[in-house]
């Protein structure tokens, strides 16, 4: 049963919020790589997640602000109402609801924010202060919104649990609900997936049950790290990313990626490698898993349910969080760049960074190159009449047919009828597709004698493919020397 003080009706706030600045940008019709600066400097950008419009909604943390940017790069920002906190950087989470309403969270203060699909205030709430809080009361971090709409929100900093909010404010959390850290992430089935925020169960990710008042834990197996993103994959029940926390003397190291199957507990994992560090990561078109990286080895990797994978540096860009955008790009959030970018897979199929020891992961093979096409050698078309051999030279026609995307080629050889004696030496020769070539053939010294002028004499001629002395086509023609 709901706790009373933990469940509420909360009131909006009557703050409007309109769009602060607009910035169009338009990336090259074929650019791999399209940069797409965010107007307000230091702006600190979080997630990035797309819409069912097409946007593409991104956090910018410092600057207490929401963009959107459309696939055109044509960038907005809008304001969020301020806090009742003196800290800098207030807003935490950011996700997209199915009907296209924005819900952000704040880090420092309480608040849960909703915008429209096109940036309009809808409603800013304020939690309550549970049990009595005062100087510890937990504000809000990560956000996801279920298929139905309601928004999901870790609660942390004096106690940690989760909360469900509807579109109309209504606010259910329970005593015993999951301690929750701020790793949220959605299952394919609409579940519920958190990393377990207990000091003893960091290496553990949980289920949460469906009407948040618990839920059912995962241990996974211990390498020193702890989960620190969650998304629905192409097999087993939820992905994540792990890595060991970087110092400020160091960076996040030690990382891998993998999967839990929920019906038997059991896990599969992929090292990256001790310089890499798997973030956010979301199952793109392709059905694979991609994901930013960060630490000493900044760039974008992805990787299939058999393990094959790889991680790419983007330039000198160092992506936070990565969505796939409706024209199947990859646009990723650069916090220490302040720029939005965009970047095709076709640019990221091999590593090409330092990742370190200790990688499991499977390197792409390179691909098989495809045998090559057989040669069309095309064909010697029925001749009518007697042709004249002048000046030594003998045309021989060959047709192409239209089909041959490449064109037809091979040796074009001529012999007398009776007997098989050469009358030339071959004669390589190329036609067009869909055309009918002349192949001028000179007659050798010995070849010329063997035909006495004014005298109609049968010649065989023989197409051969490159290479090969196998006859492919061939016709008797009437020749005559002049």
């Amino acid at each position: 049963m709901a706790i009373p003080a933990r469940t509420a009706l909360l009131t909006a706030l009557a703050l409007v919020v309109s769009p602060l600045l607009l910035v169009t940008g338009t990336a090259p019709a074929h650019a791999a790589v399209s940069v797409f600066p965010v107007p307000t400097s230091n702006a600190e950008l979080g997630r990035i997640t797309t819409a069912p419009d097409g946007s593409m909604w991104f956090l910018m943390s410092d600057a207490n602000k929401v963009g959107r940017i459309t696939t055109s790069g044509q960038i907005q920002e809008f304001a969020l109402p301020p806090t009742d906190s003196s800290v800098d950087g207030p807003a935490k989470g950011l996700d997209v609801s199915p009907d296209g309403s924005v819900w952000v969270t704040t880090d420092h203060g309480s608040n849960l924010t909703r915008l429209s699909s096109t940036g309009q205030l809808l409603a800013d709430w304020t939690f309550p202060n549970y049990d009595g809080c005062v100087s510890t009361c937990p504000y809000g971090g990560e956000v996801r919104v279920g298929p139905d709409g309601t928004a999901w929100v870790t609660m942390n900093y004096g106690s940690s649990f989760i909360v469900k909010m509807t579109p109309s404010g209504q606010l259910t959390a329970y005593n015993n609900s999951p301690e929750c850290d701020d790793v949220l992430g959605e299952a394919a089935d609409g579940s519920m997936w958190c990393q377990n925020g207990s000091s003893s169960g960091q290496d553990t990710i949980t289920k949460v049950n469906a009407d948040a008042s618990g839920g059912t834990t995962y241990p996974l197996p211990s390498d020193a790290t702890y989960p620190n993103g969650l998304a629905a994959g192409p097999v087993g029940s939820i992905w994540f990313t792990r890595s060991s926390s970087g110092t400020m003397f160091t960076s996040p190291s030690r990382g891998s990626i993998g999967y839990l199957d929920q019906a038997s507990g059991a896990t599969k994992i992929w090292q990256t490698g001790s310089r890499s560090a798997p973030t956010d990561l979301v199952q793109g078109p392709d059905g694979q898993m991609w994901f930013t990286n960060v630490g000493a080895a900044p760039g974008i990797g992805h990787i299939a349910a058999n393990g094959v994978g790889a991680i790419s540096s983007v330039g000198n860009y160092e992506p936070t969080s990565l969505t796939f955008g409706p024209d199947g790009a990859i646009w990723f959030t650069d916090s220490k760049n302040n720029a939005i970018v965009r970047v095709t897979t076709d640019q990221l199929g091999a590593t090409n960074v330092d990742l370190g020891d200790g990688v499991t992961m499977l390197a792409p093979t390179a691909p098989t190159p495809p045998p090559p096409a057989p040669a069309v050698v095309g064909s010697v078309p029925k001749v009518k009449g007697v042709t004249t051999v002048k000046r030594g030279r003998l045309k021989v026609p060959v047709t192409c047919p239209a089909g041959a995307a490449a064109g037809c080629t091979g040796a074009l050889r001529v012999e007398l009828a009776k007997g098989g004696k050469a009358l030339a030496k071959p004669r390589a020769y190329r036609a067009a597709a869909g055309t009918r070539a002349k192949v001028a053939v000179k007659l050798s010294e010995k070849g010329l004698k063997r035909l006495r002028p004014g005298r109609v004499v049968e010649v065989r001629v023989e197409l051969t493919a490159p290479g090969s002395a196998k006859v492919v086509a061939k016709r008797t023609i009437k020749v005559r020397r002049a």
